[in-house]
């Protein structure tokens, strides 16, 4: 199982745990604020323009992470 991964861990939580119970409108907005937090995100010449190459790096290898295991976290049948 995936979410031995801790990184799984955090995501999953944030995309099922807290989304369970939601009425649609809630849900949308929910999943809204995360796409749109990930697409900032991974534009970090946005988010930290005095920060460093290797910061803006760093942030961007992150996104990629996040997005990784919430691919993996959704594809995931014993969620």
């Amino acid at each position: 199982m995936t979410a031995s991964i801790p990184l799984h861990m955090v995501v999953q939580q944030l995309l099922l745990g807290r989304t369970e119970g939601l009425s649609a409108p809630q849900l949308a907005a929910f999943v809204g604020g995360w796409t749109s937090l990930l697409d900032l995100l991974r534009r970090p010449e946005l988010c930290l323009p005095a920060a460093s190459t290797e910061v803006h790096e760093a942030l961007t290898e992150l996104v990629a992470a996040i997005e990784r295991a919430q691919a993996t976290v959704l594809d995931d049948d014993d969620t």
